[in-house]
């Protein structure tokens, strides 16, 4: 069935998408804040509000929250990135009106209180010290920061354990109440659900500020170059960027996505074939595109031992040479064209999937096409459109290497800086 999307009288946007063979219904409330949007005094409060929603409202407590979605056999979640927060529930269709009600008195009458608060400052101080401890996490972080130094869109989601100190009670009430009680909201359902009952219940929600498009940030200026961060782990994680225009149109998105699996997204993609299969030089090896409401960026990834950081680096850039000569094959844009369909195919079977799929077109400001449309589109794309999108890649070489890891000799840093400088 056709998506829609509605905008409610009290400014609540609701994207829908029915599936009425479906037995389930994922339901995904979406507000626009996060790391992006923090002051230098408040880092990590989204994250930390995000949290204290599953502590209890002036009706329910946490436990009243967690038994609403377990007895049902369903489940709750939320993440907190670097401008969303989101909270998002899967569970059989017979209880989709229950599980919203609850998810919108969460949303509207969490109590915050103090108690909750410093419990919950603990636990999220062990999750950054965790962080710390995971090399891909504290490695995205430092990349971040590295390409986009000192800017909003680099700061961390969760913040520090000294960022978290400081936030009050009455800063994460006042966060809360400004963000999500009375913040811009976006809705998306899919799955098997009754639409009119989703409107009636939402629309008793009170009337919602349009703060986050009021709210504009300056464009995220790029660092080219080679960074080199050094990091207590015995691996060396490189990252190669390229700086994209984002995504203007649906078929420019979907074209990147046939991109990057002949690249680096597939187990036969170039690079894994290249740095993992035929030389052996890594275990992780993969490429993955990264979309935000004003920028955009490309990235091939891999971990080495540091003996082999040097062999790694110098096959990505052989690897990226020959794909600036523009050189796709029909097999090639053949195999990732069904790659990607079959992967649309086996998301349209997770309502989950489905329902964040929406909110990102909505978020990126593309159309909403369903499932079936999108594999449409996918199919007409041409290697001459890839190609283009090969060319202004290489045209803008606005490129980043940033190495996370142990010590590179100084001899060494200087042989990659050269052929880096030669892509």
């Amino acid at each position: 069935m056709p998506v829609s999307k509605l905008s409610l009288n009290n400014g609540i946007i609701l994207i829908t998408e029915p599936v009425a063979t479906a037995k389930t219904a994922a339901v995904g409330f979406w507000f626009y804040t996060g790391s992006r949007y923090e002051t230098d005094t408040k880092r990590g409060i989204s994250h930390f509000v995000e949290h204290l929603l599953f502590k209890g409202t002036t009706t329910k407590s946490a436990f009243d929250i967690a038994v609403s979605f377990d007895r049902i056999g369903g489940y709750i979640n939320a993440f907190t990135d670097r401008e969303n927060l989101c909270v998002h529930c899967v569970v059989p269709s017979l209880y989709t009106i229950q599980a919203l009600s609850v998810m919108n008195d969460m949303m509207l009458n969490s109590t915050l209180t103090r108690m909750d608060i410093e419990k919950e400052r603990s636990v999220i101080e062990n999750e950054i010290v965790s962080g710390l401890d995971d090399p891909e996490e504290a490695a995205n972080d430092a990349i971040f920061e590295s390409i986009w130094p000192g800017q909003t869109i680099s700061q961390s989601i969760s913040g520090s354990a000294e960022d978290i100190q400081k936030i009050s009670r009455e800063e994460l009430y006042e966060w809360y109440s400004k963000n999500i009680v009375q913040g811009e909201l976006v809705v998306c359902i899919s799955g098997n659900f009754n639409e009119e009952d989703v409107v009636e219940l939402l629309g008793e929600n009170p009337c919602r500020q349009n703060q986050a498009k009021e709210s504009s940030f300056s464009l995220p200026q790029w660092k080219t170059g080679m960074h080199c961060i050094k990091a207590g782990f015995q691996r060396q994680r490189i990252f190669l960027f390229y700086q994209l225009k984002k995504p203007e149109t649906i078929d420019s998105f979907l074209q990147w996505s046939l991109l990057n699996a002949i690249i680096g997204d597939t187990m036969s993609s170039r690079l894994f074939q290249s740095l993992r299969e035929k030389a052996g030089y890594c275990y992780n090896v993969f490429s993955y595109v990264s979309l935000f409401c004003d920028s955009a960026f490309w990235c091939a990834y891999a971990s080495s031992s540091k003996k082999n950081t040097y062999r790694v680096i110098a096959d990505l850039f052989d690897q990226m040479k020959l794909f600036f000569t523009g050189r796709i094959s029909g097999d090639e844009l053949e195999s990732a064209r069904q790659h990607i369909c079959g992967e649309e195919i086996i998301a349209s079977e997770d309502p989950e999937q489905r329902m964040k799929m929406l909110a990102r077109l909505h978020f990126l400001n593309l159309p909403l096409l369903s499932s079936e449309e999108r594999i449409e589109r996918i199919m007409k794309i041409s290697i001459e459109q890839i190609q283009s999108l090969i060319f202004e890649l290489s045209i803008e070489k606005q490129k980043a290497l940033a190495l996370y890891g142990p010590s590179v000799p100084l001899r060494q840093k200087n042989v990659i800086k050269k052929i880096f400088n030669t892509l």
